[in-house]
């Protein structure tokens, strides 16, 4: 009864975020996708808790992705647009999280940051084709929809896909990268499990480049790959152990329903962009 209770919970979903939080702090991880009910039943989710950081990043995606809609109609922006924009959706998410008013300098702290980025971005060989239309044939996408994978539901899609001549080009955009990736060529490789999905896209994987935006100490840093068979059958066994693992860490929860008693990040560092620090045993231990 217990295995098959256990069964029945089974995570399925991989997505960049989820790797990238579990592989900091799984305590993290718990407390944004588990939770637990009044009735003491395990449940899949996402509180709405947000710290600063993810608020901005959030933002930022989401008024680049309005600024890519009317690039695509042939609209270009002002700066004050995209402050504007930012002031809107920063106030807007905040709220939709939070009962507190946000302190109006921590306000212009977010609104500045997210600015630089996209500005930051559009002056990439990328995007800066795109504008002068030297790329005709491109197209932005969500990261909403899943792809299917074995058992796995994969949020894999690229942020811009665009052609030149008879080469795919996928785009993924990381508004804040971190220090250490070691494993970024793989990560980058998922973007083919949805290629692979889309009927108007090429089956050979020589056909495509993989691009990774990243934005690292103030500055886009970009890297790119040329797909293979062999990337690719490591990103798909990337995936599979990350499931596990992540499906190994669910079961550990169900049975104890303590988020305290979660392995905890290696960094401190890693604690200032966390919305769950306040009760962090991590703090604890340093009073």
């Amino acid at each position: 009864m217990f295995g098959k209770t256990l069964m029945n919970r089974y995570l399925s979903e991989w997505s960049l975020t989820r790797r990238k939080t579990f592989t900091n702090c799984a305590r993290r991880y718990a407390k944004q996708y588990f939770f637990v009910t009044k009735r003491g039943n395990y449940k899949g989710g996402s509180t709405t808790n947000i710290s600063y950081f993810d608020l901005m990043i959030k933002c930022t995606r989401i008024v680049l992705f309005e600024l890519l809609s009317d690039l695509h109609k042939g609209m270009h922006w002002k700066d004050k647009v995209i402050i504007s924009k930012m002031r809107f959706h920063v106030n807007v998410n905040y709220l939709s999280n939070s009962q507190h008013k946000i302190p109006s300098k921590k306000k212009n702290q977010l609104i500045i940051h997210g600015y630089r980025r996209i500005k930051g971005l559009m002056k990439q060989d990328v995007l800066r084709k795109i504008v002068d239309k030297s790329i005709k044939e491109w197209s932005f996408h969500h990261r909403v929809q899943s792809t299917r994978f074995g058992h796995l539901d994969v949020y894999c899609s690229p942020d811009i896909v665009y052609r030149q001549d008879s080469v795919w080009h996928l785009v993924r955009l990381n508004f804040q990268s971190e220090h250490r990736q070691p494993f970024q060529d793989l990560e980058l490789c998922s973007m083919l499990l949805w290629s692979k999905g889309n009927q108007y896209l090429p089956s050979l994987d020589e056909k495509f480049v993989i691009h990774g935006l990243s934005w690292y100490k103030g500055k886009w840093l970009c890297n790119q790959v040329k797909p293979n068979q062999k990337l690719l059958q490591q990103t798909k066994q990337l995936l599979e152990k990350d499931v596990h693992h992540f499906n190994i860490l669910a079961q550990e929860f169900y049975r104890s329903n303590d988020y305290d008693s979660l392995p905890l990040t290696k960094t401190k560092l890693y604690c200032n962009r966390c919305p769950y620090k306040i009760n962090c045993p991590i703090n604890k231990e340093v009073r």
